[in-house]
């Protein structure tokens, strides 16, 4: 498999990884009833009551139900998952069912660090540039430090007036995109999005130095699901 299909993920990189999953997309009931016989052991399991009630079930003698909603069911195994030291095999199996794709234990060729190689299915992605991420995700926290330097190295004010900075005493500072000109409100949308000429279309004004996130997106094709993307999957040709 070629290097571009596939990622690797150190345990604290899955963590991070499973972590940014459960915050960012809306109800996964159905994913979060697969993981929870593997976090626990077979001793507890979920249940659905409406659209956003479930019951977490504890077996055995001193059986007790508790009731939570996605969100907390979510922070619920997530910080059971992190308080366990599950072997790498078991990590590729929660890896597999929570991005959606193949997952497999392995060793890193150049750090020769262990870890979980996921299957990203981006290989023959396509974008059909409909601008839909660049209008509907919220990207605003997800500018990093290297993106502010790379702008600030090539000399490019017009974006860096677009930066907001958050100065923090004891931790590096924070950086939030994309900021209106002499207010402290942020855009909506992307606003170097522009309508390209072919019709129903558009372009990024500042491609070439875009922040990486856009640059990445989408990770996988779960990613591309969840977020709505209109692109498309093709087929490599025999």
């Amino acid at each position: 498999m070629d290097e571009n299909e596939k990622i690797f993920l150190t345990r604290k990189q899955v963590l991070d990884a499973i972590r940014m999953d459960f915050v960012q997309y809306e109800s996964q009931f159905d994913l979060y009833q697969e993981l929870c016989p593997i976090l626990t052991d077979s001793r507890e399991f979920i249940s659905q009551e409406g659209r956003n009630d479930c019951l977490l079930i504890t077996r055995g003698k001193k059986s007790k139900t508790r009731r939570m909603n996605d969100q907390e069911l979510g922070r619920y195994l997530l910080n059971t998952l992190k308080a366990n030291s599950y072997p790498l095999s078991v990590l590729a199996e929660i890896c597999s069912k929570v991005f959606r794709t193949t997952s497999w234990t392995g060793r890193h060729g150049k750090t020769g660090v262990n870890g979980i190689w996921i299957k990203t299915d981006m290989a023959f992605f396509k974008c059909r540039q409909c601008g839909n991420c660049c209008r509907n995700l919220n990207y605003q926290k997800d500018c990093t430090e290297k993106d502010y330097r790379r702008w600030k190295t090539l000399g490019r004010e017009d974006i860096l007036e677009k930066v907001m900075i958050i100065h923090h005493e004891s931790i590096a500072p924070e950086y939030r995109i994309w900021i209106k000109l002499d207010s402290s409100q942020l855009y909506t949308e992307c606003p170097w999005l522009v309508t390209a000429s072919s019709k129903g279309r558009f372009e990024c004004e500042i491609q070439d130095v875009k922040p990486e996130f856009c640059r990445q997106y989408p990770l996988t094709r779960k990613h591309a699901d969840m977020t709505g993307c209109r692109g498309t999957f093709g087929q490599q040709c025999s």
